[in-house]
């Protein structure tokens, strides 16, 4: 213990010496940690945060869309591109023609929306949803003041609207209660009707940044309603009934859409455990770039430790020859160099590791997402340095070692 100690010390001594050195040799160590590592930290925000999403939204409730929610590779993107839109006819049609579903809500999202009331306007900051009288209890949102809409509300595309606590307090600043208040929408009037309990954040983001009118008036003013594809949501009666319930929509949907007999179906259908492993497969993509990124960066540290090490040799062939005729085994010599290697690759780790985990949630306050430490991946990673000090401090150390200590006390 007293010689690694010994060692650790002028490991440290050595490095003081040749800072500028020593700095340029741990900062290819430092990206390359710091490269998995804020990777790392990343996908864990982005995970928990999804995960939260799904748990919230409900393991008895999947939807019906265009488009997958997560692709990777351009490959198939054509396929999704040249299928035909959602349209509001085809999810009434399902909701009329299928008995398992206890809840079948339309749904599409605008973005950006502006709320204004009075002198009060917001950027440009918000989202607008058009939905129907399903998306409350699809969505587990449960109004607070005032009802939600109805099917009045949606058959006749009246300008109500329903608002989140982020909106109200945008606009609503001199404490006037907003039900039965007319605020503008991106520039329309609607009469406030309720007002949504605050539900907090998921995946990172607010859930309470949204107004709410029914899915006709969406369609009558904001979008094109044969351009737009729309979003399915349906909610199984149970969990156990959700694969009947999903079975039953998919012959609906696909007898509305005209799909014929033996054809792939022409939309997704997701639920918890299909975006499971549609995140699976993306965060695998996450971990292999930032193994890659991190191998190349280590790779280019070894071979500059190894040079440093060998140089550092070279400098200290008299301080060697010292310590030999002093009656330093070859076994101190190693041991020492080899230390000064592995301390050298640990401090840039351990820097590395600081700088990704601090990067990674500093990204995820801005995205209100709970603080994520990789415990796993801080232990791979110092172990991938001490190995790496190891590996390649090693050929230095031996020919530190077998130097003879005449011809070193020699060297000029």
């Amino acid at each position: 213990m007293a010689l690694t100690t010994e060692n650790i010390k002028m490991a440290l001594a050595s490095l003081r010496v040749n800072k500028l050195r020593a700095f340029l040799t741990m900062l290819s160590i430092v990206v390359g940690v710091f490269s998995i590592i804020g990777a790392m930290t990343a996908l864990g925000i982005l995970t928990n945060g999804i995960s939260n999403s799904l748990s919230q939204l409900g393991s008895e409730t999947f939807t019906v869309k265009k488009f997958p929610t997560i692709q990777m590779g351009g490959a198939s993107w054509m396929k999704y591109l040249h299928r035909k839109t959602i349209m509001y006819d085809q999810i009434k049609f399902v909701r009329s023609f299928t008995n398992l579903p206890s809840a079948v809500s339309a749904e599409n999202t605008l973005a950006p929306l502006t709320i204004a009331f009075k002198n009060q306007k917001s950027d440009p900051q918000f989202n607008l949803t058009g939905s129907d009288d399903y998306f409350a209890v699809n969505h587990n949102y449960t109004v607070s003041e005032g009802r939600m809409l109805t099917r009045e509300d949606v058959e006749y595309a009246r300008d109500v609207c329903i608002l989140t606590t982020d909106l109200i307090n945008r606009v609503f600043i001199n404490g006037e209660k907003p039900l039965g208040k007319t605020v503008q929408l991106n520039n329309r009037p609607y009469e406030v009707i309720g007002i949504f309990e605050t539900k907090g954040s998921g995946s990172g983001a607010s859930q309470d940044n949204f107004a709410l009118i029914p899915i006709t008036n969406m369609l009558k003013y904001f979008t094109d309603k044969d351009l737009a594809s729309l979003t399915m949501t349906v909610r199984a009666a149970s969990e156990e009934q959700i694969n009947p319930t999903i079975d039953e929509v998919i012959g609906a949907m696909r007898s509305a859409r005209g799909v014929k007999p033996g054809a792939d179906n022409d939309f997704e259908v997701e639920d918890n455990s299909s975006l499971n492993l549609q995140f699976q497969s993306f965060s695998d993509y996450i971990v292999y770039a930032g193994a890659g990124i991190s191998a190349i960066a280590l790779l280019a540290a070894s071979i500059g430790i190894m040079n440093i090490m060998l140089v550092s040799v070279t400098e200290r062939t008299k301080e060697i020859g010292i310590r030999k005729a002093l009656g330093a085994t070859r076994s101190s010599i190693t041991a020492q160099f080899l230390t000064e290697s592995t301390v050298l690759c640990l401090i840039g780790g351990i820097i590395g590791i600081i700088i990704g985990i601090a990067f990674g949630n500093i990204v995820a306050i801005f995205m209100h997402a709970p603080v994520y430490i990789p415990y796993l991946w801080i232990v791979i990673g110092l172990l991938v340095c001490t190995f790496v000090g190891i590996v390649f401090g090693l050929y230095p150390a031996i020919k530190a070692a077998k130097m003879d200590p005449i011809d070193a006390l020699r060297f000029e």
